[in-house]
């Protein structure tokens, strides 16, 4: 068996299927400072190079920032000198790129072998479109090994119905999963998207952070130091109005996921969301 097709096993689905949208990019002619800062500010390993029309120039690391700021000899000397631009620290003439058509574990390998951190994607133009990163790929694994967490819930799909710790609860107003942030553990988790799950016969809600290229995902928000999922849809779709006031939250696997229990309180079955 080869290697391509052992990983194929574990990762199943397209590179478009796992890519990350939003991307930090820096245009050629920007000075290296700016890029530093922007690396500094926003805790990247990474920065895509890009010219004027989003054409992929290369990458440039942590590793080639540091290098090119304390290194003496990277600047040219003297007063006339021009600033260091981000371009001239890419070393190869043709960066590593693909397509978002292409097979996940080929990905995964062209990655492995190339020894490189990420695989900037590009269109049938050439243009960035996203990026597929080391970290995206260990994240998709570990999730896959935990994935039998799901199947004690009957999950929900907007399509189908709608488009110290502190309890969470639903607003009696709009149908909304309020979480206090008090609650979630990993405080850097990517928690844009989720998918919601409920359990009948225990009435645990199951929540699932995912990309936003997963058909199901909800947008969430924060506010008011909560984490906010709008889930009208889905009170609806599992008649939970009345059914339960507040429910305690356990936090799995990083952040990844979230399960709400029902509180067991003399009042938890009493005005579950609310009349006045």
């Amino acid at each position: 068996m080869t290697a391509i097709e052992t990983i194929s096993r574990q990762l199943q689905g397209n590179v478009k299927d796992l890519m990350s949208v939003k991307v930090h990019t820096a245009t050629v002619g920007t000075h290296v400072n700016i890029v530093a800062d922007l690396m500094a500010r926003y805790a990247l390993r990474r920065v895509v190079i890009v010219d004027n029309t989003k054409k992929v120039i290369g990458v440039v690391s942590q590793r080639d920032i540091v290098r090119a700021l304390i290194n003496p000899n990277a600047t040219p000397e003297g007063e006339d000198a021009e600033p260091l631009r981000v371009e001239q620290l890419i070393t190869v003439d043709r960066p590593v790129t693909v397509g978002p058509e292409v097979p996940l574990a080929r990905a995964a390998y062209v990655l492995a072998t190339n020894k490189i951190g990420c695989l900037p994607v590009i269109d049938s133009s050439h243009c960035l479109i996203g990026v597929l990163s080391i970290s995206d790929i260990i994240q998709f694994l570990a999730e896959d090994n935990v994935e039998g967490m799901e199947t004690a819930f009957e999950m929900y799909s907007p399509k189908n119905d709608a488009k110290s710790r502190m309890p969470a609860y639903v607003r009696k107003m709009n149908g909304d999963l309020v979480i206090p942030l008090k609650n979630i553990e990993n405080k850097r988790a990517r928690m844009d998207y989720a998918v919601l799950g409920y359990d009948p016969p225990t009435g645990r809600i199951l929540i699932k952070f995912v990309r936003s290229t997963t058909d199901e995902a909800i947008a969430t928000k924060i506010q008011d130091d909560n984490l906010i999922i709008p889930a009208q849809g889905f009170v609806r779709h599992f008649s939970l109005i009345g059914k339960v006031a507040a429910f305690e939250v356990s936090d799995h696997n990083q952040s990844k996921f979230l399960v709400l229990s029902p509180k067991s309180t003399s009042s938890s079955t009493v005005n579950a969301m609310g009349t006045t």
